[in-house]
C-alpha cells in the first residue's frame, strides 16, 4: 500500500458557490434535510464547501473578511453540521488568486501587465488578479487561520486560482531591482514571479497548518505540471482538474494522472455535472458521459470528484444528485478493487517537460507528450509519465518525446537504459546532444542536420507492414536528415519539389513529392527506433492515424512482436492495468465510449460529448505479465472468465460483454 500523508475517499463533489451581490436572499433555502438527501441520493462520501469565493464573500461570521452582503445565516457552519451527522467529509475552500471585492478595495494590491494595466474595465470575468508580495497575501493568510481555528476538525483547504503571475507592478518592479533581478528581461521576470509564488506556499501552508499539523492541502491551478515538484509536493494530495467539456478534453486526464500515479500522492480526478464547464447553472451532461469519466479515473488509479454549483439560495439540485448518484453507485460498488492500487506498465514515457520544474498551467502543456500519450492510448499500451527525477529503473521502453532536449544528467541515464539492455522510441530532437548537434547515443544512423523541405513525404518500408498506405504520405515541421550506418531504414523519406514561397506555389497547400528517395524518416537500430520528424507532435497537431501506424510498426520492432498488451478493442476504446499487492490480484480495466464532437461557434467552442454507452462483446485481451494469474473474473460481478496462457507466456482472457467499463481481477495467490 502506498504511504501517502492524506488517503482521499472516492466519491467526492466540489461544491461551487460564487456569488454575486447584485443577488438577493442568499442560503434562504438551506435546509439541512435536503442537503443530506441529495448527497445520500449522490452516493457523495466528502463535498468541498466553500468558505470565500471568487466575489470575495464569505459564508460565515468572519473578522476578518465580509460576510456576503445578503447572507443571513452561517451556511458553511449548517452544512459541515450536515456533513458530519451523516459521515460526509467536507474539506473548505477558500478562492486565493481572485478575490473580486479586495481587488475593488485595494487596486494597488492587483497585478499589471507590461503595458501597466490590471485588466479591461469592461470584460466580464475573473479577470483582475492579485499579488501575492502584496499585503493581500496577509490577509488571505489571515482568513485560513480564521478557518482552521474555527473549524480545527477539518478535511483540508482547498486554495483556488494558484500560478505564477508575470508582473509589472511598481512594488515588484522595486522588489525585483533589490534582488538583482532585471525588470526589462523577461526570464528575470519568470524568476520573480516563481520566488513569489514558494513563498506563498509557505505561507499558507503555515496557515493551513497553524491549528493542526497534519491538515491536507491543496492549491489548484488546474493542472499539476510534469517535473514541477517543489510545487507540487507542497499539496497533501493532487487534485487533478480535467473537465473533458470544459477545455480540457477527453485525454487530457489519462495523461495527467499517469504522471499522478509516479508520485507519492494520492489522487482524484475532477470532472463536472455541466454540460461545457464551471458556473453553467442549468447545464447537465448525459448520465453515459459522467459514468464513463467517473470510470475513467478508476481505471488510472484515481478517486473521484464531480463539480457541481449551488444555486445562490442554497438549495441542493435532486435531478444534479441523480445524474451523480448514477454513476458514484457504480463507484461505490467497485471502490474495493480500486483503492490501494499501483500501475503495471513496462513503457515510461520521459516527459518533454521533465526539466521545467517550474509552476505553470495545463495550458503550457507539451504538444509532443500529448501526441505521444495518444498514441499509447490507441495502441492500449499502459505507460506512466516520468519527470526528471523519476528512476528508468523497471521499464523496457523509455519514450523520448520530440521536442525533449537532453541534459548531461539524463543522457547518462539514457545511456546506462541501453548498456542494461533497455529499449528506446525517440524523435526529432529527442536523441540530439545539445552541446554538439549530434546523437547522444548511436540509433544506427549519424545526424546531418535539418533537411530544408517542409512538408516532406514519409514512405512506408517492408518494416512497416502495419502502414496500409504505401505511397508518399505527407508530414509538416520538417526533419533531421540521416545517413545510415549500422541501422535499418524503418521508415523512408520523399522531399518535395520546393517549399512553397511567393516566388513558387503548387496548388492550395504544397508541392507534390519529388521524385527520388531522400534521407532516412526514421531508422531502427538493435535497441533504438529514431524518428526524423516531430512525428508526435505532428499527430496531436493534425490527427493523422498513418502517422500512429508507422508508430505502431516500430514498437512491435523493438518489443519482438511481443507487445505487452494486445487487445481487440477498437481504437477509442482504453485498457488499463492495475495491481493491489495486498490483495495479490491485477485488476485490468476495459473502457469504451463513442465520442463525437458537437457545437461550435463564434461564441461557442466544440467540445466533445458522450451522449451513449455501446456494448461491447467478445472483447479479449493478452497480457504479460510479472506474475501469472491463477483465476479471472467480471467484478463486482463475480463472473468467472478462463485464462488461456500462450506458448510465450503472455495471458489471453476473453470477456463477453460489457457497456462502458469493465474490470476484471486475475488473482495470482
Amino acid at each position: 500500500m502506498p504511504d501517502y500523508p492524506h488517503h482521499l475517499r472516492f466519491r467526492q463533489v466540489h461544491l461551487d458557490f460564487h456569488t454575486s451581490e447584485a443577488i438577493p436572499g442568499i442560503g434562504k433555502r438551506f435546509n439541512k434535510r435536503r442537503f443530506q438527501a441529495a448527497l445520500r441520493v449522490g452516493h457523495v462520501d466528502s463535498i468541498t464547501l466553500f468558505s470565500k469565493c471568487h466575489h470575495g464573500w464569505s459564508y460565515h461570521p468572519t473578522k476578518v473578511g465580509r460576510r456576503h452582503p445578503h447572507l443571513k445565516i452561517d451556511l458553511l457552519s449548517r452544512q459541515i453540521d450536515a456533513c458530519r451527522e451523516i459521515g460526509v467529509r467536507c474539506p473548505i475552500y477558500l478562492s486565493a488568486g481572485v478575490d473580486e471585492w479586495m481587488a475593488r478595495e485595494h487596486p494597488e494590491w492587483l497585478v499589471k501587465s507590461r503595458q501597466g494595466l490590471s485588466y479591461d474595465p469592461l470584460q466580464v470575468g475573473w479577470f483582475k488578479r492579485l499579488r501575492f508580495d502584496s499585503p493581500y497575501l496577509d490577509y488571505l493568510c489571515a482568513q485560513i487561520e480564521e478557518v482552521v481555528q474555527r473549524w480545527p476538525d477539518n478535511d483540508g483547504i482547498f486554495l483556488d486560482i494558484i500560478g505564477p503571475q508575470h508582473d509589472y507592478s511598481e512594488p515588484a518592479l522595486r522588489a525585483m531591482k533589490s534582488l538583482g533581478l532585471d525588470p526589462s528581461k523577461d526570464a528575470d521576470v519568470a524568476d520573480y514571479a516563481q520566488r513569489v509564488l514558494r513563498d506563498y506556499y509557505r505561507r499558507t501552508n503555515a496557515a493551513s497548518r497553524s491549528v493542526r499539523s497534519d491538515t491536507p492541502i491543496f492549491h489548484n491551478g488546474g493542472h499539476v505540471p510534469v517535473g514541477a515538484r517543489r510545487f507540487n509536493l507542497a499539496n497533501s494530495h493532487f487534485e487533478l482538474e480535467s473537465l473533458p467539456t470544459g477545455g480540457w478534453g477527453y485525454d487530457h486526464f489519462a495523461f495527467s494522472a499517469r504522471y499522478a500515479a509516479t508520485q507519492p500522492r494520492d489522487y482524484l480526478g475532477m470532472t463536472g455535472k455541466f454540460h461545457t464547464t464551471w458556473g453553467e447553472f442549468g447545464g447537465f451532461k448525459r448520465p453515459a458521459a459522467l459514468r464513463y469519466e467517473c470510470a475513467a479515473m478508476l481505471a488510472y488509479g484515481a478517486k473521484c470528484s464531480i463539480g457541481d454549483q449551488l444555486h445562490p439560495d442554497g438549495a441542493m439540485n435532486l435531478d444534479t444528485y441523480r445524474l451523480i448518484g448514477d454513476a458514484y453507485a457504480e463507484v461505490e460498488a467497485k471502490e474495493p478493487w480500486c483503492d490501494h492500487v499501483q500501475p503495471v506498465a513496462r513503457i515510461g514515457l520521459v516527459s518533454a517537460e521533465a526539466h521545467q520544474t517550474l509552476a505553470r498551467g495545463h495550458t503550457s502543456t507539451s504538444a509532443a507528450d500529448e501526441g505521444a500519450a495518444r498514441m499509447l492510448l490507441e495502441l492500449h499500451l499502459p505507460f506512466v509519465v516520468l519527470d526528471a527525477e523519476a528512476r528508468w529503473t523497471g521499464y523496457e521502453l523509455i519514450v523520448l518525446p520530440d521536442t525533449t532536449a537532453l541534459t548531461a544528467a539524463s543522457i547518462r541515464k539514457l545511456r546506462a537504459h541501453l548498456a542494461k539492455g533497455g529499449k528506446v522510441l525517440a524523435a526529432g530532437s529527442a536523441l540530439l546532444d545539445p552541446s554538439t548537434g549530434d546523437f547522444a547515443v548511436d540509433p544506427g544512423a549519424k545526424a546531418m542536420g535539418r533537411s530544408p523541405f517542409d512538408p516532406d513525404y514519409v514512405v512506408a518500408t517492408e518494416l512497416c507492414p502495419q502502414v496500409p498506405v504505401r505511397s508518399p504520405i505527407v508530414i509538416h515541421g520538417g526533419a533531421v536528415a540521416l545517413q545510415l550506418t549500422t541501422g535499418r531504414e524503418l521508415v523512408g523519406r520523399r522531399d518535395s519539389y520546393f517549399n512553397r514561397t511567393w516566388e513558387h506555389f503548387c496548388s492550395h497547400q504544397h508541392a507534390p513529392d519529388a521524385p527520388g528517395a531522400a534521407s532516412p524518416a526514421a531508422v531502427l537500430g538493435e535497441r533504438i527506433a529514431y524518428f526524423a520528424h516531430d512525428i508526435f507532435t505532428r499527430y496531436r497537431a493534425y490527427g493523422q492515424p498513418l502517422y500512429r501506424d508507422f508508430v505502431a510498426a516500430a514498437l512491435d520492432h523493438l518489443f519482438e512482436q511481443q507487445l505487452p498488451v494486445t487487445t481487440t478493442l477498437p481504437c477509442d476504446g482504453r485498457i488499463n492495468v492495475l495491481e493491489q499487492r495486498a490483495a495479490g490480484r491485477y485488476v485490468v480495466h476495459l473502457l469504451y465510449a463513442p465520442k463525437s464532437v458537437r457545437g461550435g461557434t463564434r461564441q461557442s467552442a466544440p467540445l466533445e460529448v458522450i451522449e451513449d454507452l455501446i456494448p461491447l462483446r467478445d472483447v479479449s485481451f493478452t497480457l504479460r505479465l510479472p506474475r501469472r494469474a491463477k483465476t479471472a473474473r467480471l467484478v463486482p460481478a463475480g463472473i468467472e472468465l478462463e485464462v488461456t496462457a500462450t506458448e510465450s507466456g503472455a495471458q489471453t482472457v476473453t470477456v463477453p460483454e460489457f457497456t462502458g467499463h469493465a474490470m476484471i481481477e486475475l488473482a495470482y495467490r
